[in-house]
């Protein structure tokens, strides 16, 4: 099913203006910032499970191992957050939209007509 949500995301990206290599990468950021939302929600590693030390992210202030804490203590999360809003600082008139709830997308894309493209 991921499979075809991820064509879908490619398809609406062309149409939107979207060159292939920012679609690919914004595909390829959304899919990791989806599987930190699962750790996220299961407390699983590298987030906090109640059953190791961790530390709390400087900018969003989330638990995390201190293993994946670099950069003035940022979290995956918040790096891979960076990394999209690079992407879309290439793509005039969109913007970007971050969502924690892995149950749907957790990254939309704002085109420049107003529409909201979900990045699978």
């Amino acid at each position: 099913m991921r499979k075809r949500w991820r064509e879908d995301w490619l398809m609406a990206a062309a149409r939107a203006g979207i060159g292939d290599d920012a679609a690919r990468r914004l595909s390829r950021y959304a899919t990791t910032l989806r599987r930190l939302a699962e750790a996220q929600c299961n407390g699983d590693w590298p987030c906090d499970n109640g059953e190791r030390k961790v530390e709390e992210c400087s900018r969003c202030k989330g638990l995390w191992v201190r293993s994946v804490l670099l950069r003035g203590k940022l979290c995956p999360d918040c790096r891979t957050e960076d990394l999209v809003r690079a992407v879309v600082a290439g793509l005039p008139g969109f913007s970007a939209t971050f969502q924690g709830d892995p149950r749907g997308a957790v990254l939309l894309i704002g085109t420049p007509d107003g529409q909201q493209l979900a990045v699978w």
